[in-house]
């Protein structure tokens, strides 16, 4: 049948050595006491009390050394807990940040997108400032007001000095105008605006583009205005 051990805190132990040594003391200072067997002496007996005083430490010091252990196995236990716990927060923590980041680069593609598109309609004013300039003006009215058409040539000057520098500034963003003119339709980078009639002669197939009525763009590679066009249309006989 199992005994489970005696548990003794520190300040019993040394309570109960210095008892013994206490004893042992007095037992020295008296002599070797009356009724001990022939030829056991007084340090016999103390040796087997030292034994016995021995065992006992040892089965407490054995029951204090189980007590840690399990105590130990308790804390690893928890650390490996905390650590699951950490690790999934981390993990939620980067996903948060992820998520956070996608977000961030949504709103700023789209603030982007509408920035580049208002420049885009500035240039388009631009464009036909500049385009009205190229003109030239009626003979009658050079003659008539000669000073106020070399203002309107200054101006024209100035008008495409501009635009050439805001193209330059949508160049530094990534923004390169369509080539559309020639080429056949393509759906997914035109819109029809309009359909002209092609001569015979020319030799055009239908759905080619003759005139781009407002340019298109593309960023990074990736399409951030269709182009309106005229293409043409065989004339068909009556």
């Amino acid at each position: 049948m199992n005994h489970s051990p005696i548990v003794l805190d520190p300040e019993q132990r040394e309570r109960l050595v210095d008892d013994f040594r206490a004893g042992l003391e007095r037992a020295a200072r008296h002599g070797e006491p009356e009724g001990l067997p022939d030829g056991e002496s007084v340090g016999d007996r103390q040796t087997a009390v030292d034994l016995a005083t021995l065992l006992s430490e040892m089965a407490v010091l054995k029951n204090e050394v189980r007590l840690q252990s399990r105590q130990f196995k308790n804390t690893l236990e928890e650390l490996r807990l905390f650590g699951n716990d950490l690790r999934q927060h981390g993990e939620r923590l980067q996903r948060d940040l992820e998520r956070a980041r996608e977000q961030a680069a949504s709103v700023q593609g789209r603030t982007e997108r509408q920035f580049l598109l208002a420049l885009l309609d500035l240039r388009d004013r631009l464009q036909s400032g500049v385009d009205a300039a190229g003109r030239p003006p009626s003979s009658f009215l050079t003659r008539l007001v000669p000073g106020p058409t070399r203002f309107a040539a200054s101006l024209a000057e100035g008008q495409r000095l501009t635009l050439q520098r805001l193209d330059e500034l949508l160049a530094s963003h990534g923004v390169r105008s369509l080539q559309v003119l020639g080429e056949t339709l393509d759906p997914h980078r035109m819109r029809v605006v309009g359909v002209e009639a092609a001569a015979e002669a020319a030799n055009v197939a239908d759905g080619t583009v003759l005139r781009e009525v407002q340019r298109g763009f593309l960023h990074e590679g990736e399409l951030l205005r269709v182009a309106q066009v005229i293409v043409s249309k065989k004339a068909t006989r009556t």
